[in-house]
């Protein structure tokens, strides 16, 4: 973790949840508790829950909990660090440079002036679009030729950059605040200026005549440009993005994912340009980002699935450059763990030339029939083959098999197989054959078929709602109440494993470690925001006692609840793999929990 326990805590505890929350939900006082709509799903009556007391907020309708920083997170899909740096902004807490080293320090320095840089480049270019000027004139009829009226302008930060060599460094260089002012060479760090070796090393601004767009990160703040050319030139490329900087990186950015978080839709839409993107939002289709004229990247994955995206929706330019992009993206988004639907526009060569000609009802008719990438690469398949002669129908089977032997979804598979066996007119016994042998060889290769999965059906099997709750009332007595976390520790009847995840095995190792946190700074030890609600949800329901035997027994009861469900998941384990040595000693074990007692003192 880059910051301390002490330093999140600290963060932490000068941000009261009531306050945060407040700012984005109204809330109501009502039973001890503040009530509101849940932010995150759509609902009529409250059920979203913020608590002063143990500064957690839980919404009753969709299960989303956690502390002030996962409320963040959530709210405006940010990173653990971005929501905590926003958390300390807030309350003006420095925090600490990350790492020790001087070169760590000299490039957080670099990369926060050419955040500043780039904030005042973006506002000059947004003043020299609106000034009274043929240039500017001209700028602004483009704009209005393709659609794009004021608001618009004004809600992507649309800017220009005007004739001449070194506007935009005089402006930036002119210091009016008493401040030290750039030096040419920290501008040309920042990407804004190019430099002339030629010529003494002269600077000069890198964007001239240019529809400049600001690419704003999800922090909101503004890393890098992409501008387009005003008069067509031979000697210049029609778009040009600002270069490698330590802020910069277009394999690393979406154009627009700071705007479209905001629609909280699990579906994004992904294009390829500027313009496109544009379009979409100025048609009402406000959840779509788009590639800096790269392919998708695996940071791109990575920033789509931080930002709430579990759904990509490609839609690409209608050319074999769009198809091909798709059969490069699509491998990398799946291994994301996003779902991925691929559509390419008919009857016009990219999506802003769509909605120009057809308008944003057909646009909508088109997304919503947007195919799964299966589909999408199937019909292409089949697209090599004269479907009337037998061999190339043989083949095109083979193929569509190969593409349907990674789903993990039987239902998915016999949809896709139906649908196979009518283009091909061969039987779907014959294709789920083809199949499953196509699972065999990824599972004799060592890879991960769907038909390997037993192991990782069971355990998803062992938390069944039951088994879930004794897990989490279990952690919620070990943390609120001390000497039952000594007992379980002392019996050695139950080890983290057989908590089920990841996140309520570490809590129950902490409780073994005679370490009891406030709950609030529990959820803080974990990062993403799926951990922090499975942390979150240990004290959602806080169970009270009456006696130190009604804990004990209740204490002892989900201790055989959960090691019983562990215990089936190892035998089904174990009978795969035909140990029977194993799965009779382990159907001992289970006759023999019953026996087995944790007793607790008044210690």
């Amino acid at each position: 973790m880059l910051y301390s326990d002490e330093i999140i805590r600290e963060v932490r505890a000068q941000n009261d949840i009531i306050d945060v929350v407040s700012t984005y939900v109204p809330l109501r006082m009502r039973g001890g508790r503040h009530w509101g709509s849940c932010p995150f799903h759509q609902e009529n009556t409250p059920s979203f829950t913020v608590n002063s007391d143990t500064q957690f907020f839980h919404c009753f309708g969709c299960g989303a909990g956690g502390n002030v920083i996962t409320f963040v997170m959530r709210i405006e899909h940010m990173d653990f660090v971005d929501a905590l740096k926003l958390l300390a902004d807030r309350v003006h807490f420095i925090l600490p440079q990350p790492g020790d080293s001087r070169a760590e320090r000299v490039k957080h320095a670099e990369k926060a002036k050419a955040a500043e840089y780039n904030k005042i480049a973006a506002r000059f270019f947004h003043e020299q679009l609106n000034a009274q000027n043929p240039f500017a004139s001209e700028a602004r009829e483009y704009l209005k030729v393709r659609g794009v009226n004021e608001k618009v302008q004004t809600l992507f930060g649309l800017g220009l950059s005007p004739p001449g060599w070194d506007n935009l460094l005089r402006h930036l260089t002119a210091s009016s605040t008493g401040e030290a002012p750039p030096t040419p060479s920290d501008l040309h760090k920042a990407g804004l200026l190019s430099m002339s070796h030629k010529e003494g090393n002269r600077y000069y601004d890198r964007f001239r005549e240019r529809l400049m767009f600001p690419i704003i990160d999800p922090s909101k703040r503004v890393v890098g440009f992409g501008g387009r050319i005003m008069r067509e030139s031979a000697d210049e490329a029609k778009y040009l993005n600002s270069p490698e900087t330590s802020l910069f990186n277009k394999s690393s950015q979406l154009y627009a994912l700071n705007l479209a978080r905001k629609t909280r839709s699990t579906e994004l839409i992904v294009v390829e340009g500027y313009m496109d993107v544009i379009a979409l939002f100025k048609a009402g289709f406000t959840n779509a980002v788009g590639v800096l004229g790269t392919a998708i990247t695996a940071r791109h994955v990575q920033l789509l699935r931080r930002n709430g995206c579990a759904t990509a929706l490609l839609l690409l330019d209608s050319d074999n450059a769009g198809t091909a992009a798709a059969l490069k993206s699509i491998p990398l988004l799946l291994e994301g763990g996003l779902r991925v639907k691929v559509l390419q526009v008919p009857d016009a060569k990219d999506p802003d030339e769509f909605l120009q000609n057809y308008g944003a009802e057909r646009m909508g008719k088109l997304l919503a029939n947007a195919q799964s990438h299966i589909v999408f690469q199937i019909g292409l398949t089949q697209k090599k083959y004269d479907m009337d002669k037998t061999e190339d129908r043989i083949r095109f089977t083979e193929e569509a098999a190969s593409l349907l032997a990674p789903l993990s979804s039987e239902i998915e598979t016999d949809a896709y197989v139906q649908e196979t066996a009518r283009a091909s007119h061969i039987a779907p016994s014959a294709i789920f054959a083809e199949v499953k042998k196509q699972r065999d060889r990824i599972n004799a290769d060592g890879g991960q078929a769907p038909l390997r999965q037993s192991f990782r059906n069971v355990r998803k099997g062992a938390e069944d709602p039951g088994v879930r709750e004794a897990r989490r009332q279990l952690l919620c007595l070990a943390l609120t109440h001390p000497p039952a976390a000594r007992a379980l520790a002392d019996s050695g009847c139950l080890s983290p494993e057989e908590m089920g995840n990841d996140v309520f095995s570490q809590i129950l190792a902490l409780s073994y470690q005679n370490i009891f946190p406030a709950p609030a700074d529990i959820v803080s030890r974990f990062e993403t925001t799926e951990a922090q609600q499975q942390a979150a949800e240990v004290f959602t329901k806080p169970i009270t006692y009456s006696t130190l035997l009604e804990m004990e027994k209740s204490l002892n009861e989900m201790a055989v609840i959960i090691k019983r469900a562990f215990i089936d998941t190892q035998i089904e384990l174990c009978g795969s793999k035909n140990d029977l040595n194993a799965v009779n000693s382990l159907v001992l074990s289970k006759k023999n929990l019953q026996s087995q007692y944790i007793t607790l003192s008044n210690g």
